[in-house]
């Protein structure tokens, strides 16, 4: 009879054998190819940097078109360090600055694109709360109740272009940033578009989108979509935090996010990436969601590589920053040893 603790070796021994011979991929996640600019949120990376990581993954990785990545990850098939290629949001530079590069170098890749935002003349509401948070004008004392506590200041706003959320706040704009995020981001799309509309108001901030942060129009939409190479997917209609939403709310951001795609395009939309995505923003009901939308696979943020038994509608997906090409040919080798 074997004892307790032998058999414990051996399923460890067992399980470790089991994730060296299983195949897995990276899903990685880009948003921008974008500045260098400001970029508190650490979502650009800078189109030079964007061509080394192109270089980089066609010098050592199996680069695949998403659809096909999850077709052999569950099969059991994924090549030898296999990548599939994402981007969030739905940015014009996605089309502007992106897609030429991912042209030319060969490599497919999927955008996921916020229905609700083509064709806007707004931007993104973190963007928004940027350059409220750091208006160059003093802000009034007379903040809206999502500002408070505030004190006006006697001189316009210094920023530091080397901040961004992970580092502590040394500033009161960089709190107010922070408190603004925090107080928006799991409200209700149409609630969060009210006090948005209200701080730009009071910090004096046009409702229209800067050149730099605009989203794809339409004719952008179809011009990307038509591009080799490229997919589109769904990344719901407004962005909001799924997870903090009523069921019947996901099910419709979701769901309409996938039919008003599929009606612009004339062809199937089958995944979806979840807006932010990690565990937090990602329940039980909104995978429910994703399932009763129709959609073959979706996409969390997890710093984790895709496995063959990973749940299709939970496929994990590696954020990717604006690093150097050391940095991010290290990162790749990380990811595929994990």
């Amino acid at each position: 009879m074997i004892g307790a603790r032998a058999l414990r070796r051996w399923s460890g021994a067992a399980r470790a054998f089991v994730r060296r011979r299983s195949r897995r991929g990276l899903v990685l996640l880009y948003h921008r190819v974008a500045g260098p600019r400001f970029d508190p949120m650490l979502l650009d990376v800078a189109p030079a940097r964007f061509v080394e990581h192109l270089d980089v993954l066609r010098a050592t990785a199996a680069v695949l078109p998403l659809g096909e990545f999850e077709s052999l990850r569950r099969a059991g098939r994924l090549p030898p360090r296999a990548v599939a290629v994402t981007f969030d949001d739905g940015y014009a530079d996605n089309l502007l600055a992106a897609a030429p590069r991912l042209q030319a170098a060969g490599v497919p890749a999927t955008v996921f694109v916020t229905a609700g935002m083509v064709g806007g003349a707004g931007e993104f509401w973190w963007d928004d709360v940027e350059r409220i948070a750091f208006a160059p004008r003093p802000l009034g004392g007379d903040a809206p109740a999502l500002a408070q506590p505030w004190s006006a200041e006697a001189s316009a706003s210094e920023v530091d272009a080397r901040w961004n959320v992970f580092a502590a706040p040394h500033t009161a704009r960089q709190r107010l940033f922070l408190t603004l995020c925090g107080a928006l981001g799991g409200l209700p799309s149409p609630e969060r578009d009210r006090h948005v509309a209200t701080l730009r108001e009071w910090a004096g901030v046009s409702a229209t989108a800067r050149d730099s942060h605009r989203t794809l129009s339409r004719a952008e939409l179809a011009m990307l979509a038509a591009v080799p190479g490229i997919a589109v997917g769904a990344h719901t209609m407004t962005h909001p935090r799924l997870s903090a939403q009523e069921p019947a709310v996901q099910r419709r951001e979701l769901q309409e996010s996938r039919e008003t795609l599929e009606g612009w395009l004339g062809r199937p939309v089958p995944h979806v990436a979840y807006p932010f995505g990690t565990d937090a923003d990602v329940s039980a009901a909104t995978v429910r969601a994703a399932r009763a939308a129709g959609f073959a696979a979706a996409f969390v943020n997890m710093p984790a590589p895709a496995w063959r038994w990973d749940d299709a509608l939970r496929v994990p997906r590696l954020l990717v920053r604006d690093w150097d090409a050391a940095t991010f040919e290290s990162r790749l080798h990380a990811w595929w040893a994990a």
